[in-house]
This record gives structure tokens, sequence and C-alpha cells, in this order.
């Protein structure tokens, strides 16, 4: 037999730190279901077996297992979990709440939100704006996609860092390097070490120490600011320097200071 009690608290805390439940108000129904559901009142841990689901407002989070301490605010919920909101789905093997303000997916992590869709091994969620992915990264933001082994990822600065070596792919082409940093609203892109950038539409590749893409620059050009053991070509025609500044038009078009 399914039971509903004293487990309402541990609903509301975790879909909320799994940045679920923080816009909804306080006093919004919350409750857990489970095969087995039981309370600890001395050491005040909830824990729940067996076809788990949580339930506050329009929020859900299934699993097999889950446990709560409402003293510490920790939590965890294993077994195939699947939290699902408005603009959000999140699955993972396990999740834990660590604090109210960091959530931690492991096992498979994939999540969800809005134009935001991120793969790893191992997820970590910083007060619903922060994602640190680690293991086999794959974000995909609008029509760019990152590829890695660590990615961050801060939705209020659109700010992606790719800290340990990756790639960066968009319509206009591929950047790489040893680390990447992307400001996607202004599609500004910057590698360092090992840089390499390929750029078909505008029959561009090049790289160096350093480099600083910017995709759309005001008047209608691309750039790409190389800076150590530079070079640039297009076609057969090759450059190279210890500084590169190239401007490339759709057309194609080559300029260089």
């Amino acid at each position: 037999m399914r039971k509903k009690g004293y487990a309402a608290l541990a609903a509301a805390v975790l879909t909320a730190a799994l940045n679920m439940g923080s816009l909804q108000a306080a006093e919004e129904a919350a409750s857990l279901d489970g095969e087995s559901v039981s309370y600890d009142m001395a050491t005040g841990v909830i824990t729940a077996d067996g076809g788990v689901v949580f339930r506050r407002g329009t929020a859900s989070v299934t699993g097999e297992r889950a446990s709560y301490n409402t003293k510490t605010q920790q939590g965890e919920i294993t077994g195939g979990v699947v939290a699902v909101d408005t603009a959000m789905r999140l699955t993972a093997e396990s999740v834990t709440l660590v604090s109210a303000d960091e959530v931690q997916a492991t096992g498979g992590a994939d999540v969800t939100k809005d134009d935001l869709h991120l793969t790893a091994d191992r997820l970590f969620v910083f007060s619903e704006d922060r994602y640190v992915a680690e293991g086999n990264v794959y974000a995909e933001k609008a029509d760019k996609t990152f590829t890695g082994a660590r990615a961050e990822y801060t939705q209020s600065a659109n700010y992606m860092l790719v800290s340990d070596g990756g790639t960066v792919r968009t319509a206009d082409g591929t950047f790489s390097a040893d680390r990447m940093e992307g400001w996607l609203s202004e599609e500004h892109y910057r590698g360092t070490g090992n840089v390499h950038v390929v750029s078909p539409p505008r029959s561009f590749e090049g790289g160096g120490d350093m480099v600083n893409y910017y995709a759309n620059a005001a008047d209608g050009k691309g750039k790409c600011v190389l800076e150590g053991n530079a070079w640039a070509y297009q076609g057969n025609n090759m450059l190279k320097s210890n500084h590169l500044t190239v401007y490339l038009a759709n057309t194609g078009e080559l300029g260089v200071e």
C-alpha cells in the first residue's frame, strides 16, 4: 500500500533544490508517495522505498529510494531519477541534495532547461544559476554545441567555460583549445593553448597560443585576433606572425591587420 504523510517537507525542499520549486508559493501543497515511508523523529530522517514520487505544484521527482534529513536539510534520491517541471527536466541514476544551494546528479546526468541541454557523467547545480559538468560533457545551447572533459555554465551571464580541453561548434565553424570561454550572447569565444579555428562559410582556418574570435562584429564581418605563433590561411594564402587580426566577411573575403 502506498503511504503519504510526514514526508511532505522533504518533497518541498528537494524539488526547490532541484531548481524546480523555488518560485512556487511556500504554502503550495507537497507530498511524498512510496511503497514504504518512514520518519524517525529522533534523527529527523525520512526514508521512502519503492516507486517513490515527490510532488509539489507543477514539479515532480521520481525514483526508487529517497532519504532526507530534516535537521541537516540534506537528502538523496536514487534509482532512475526523473525530475520534471515546466521549464526543466533532469534525469540521473542518483541525485543528492548537498545543501539548499547545491545539488549533485551522478550516473548519466541529463538536464534540459529552456534552450540548454547538458549531459555528463556528473552534474553539479549551484544556486539555480551555475552548472558544472564533469566527464564526457556534451552541452547544447541554441545552435551551439560544446564538448570536453569539464564545462561550467552560468545562466545569468550566458557564459560557458570549458577548462580542460574541448571544442565549440557553431553554424560558423569549430573552435578548439586547451581552455576556452564563450560569451554566448555576444558570440565571442576565447581560447588558450593549441587553439584551432575552422570556418568553412568564411573559407578560413587559423590558430595560435591564444585566439579571440568574434562571430558578429558591428560592421557585419567576423573578426579573429590570434596571438603567439599565430597563423591563418584562406585557400593557398598563408599568413604567419606573432600577432594577427583577421577580418572575415561572409563572402569569404579576408582582410588582415
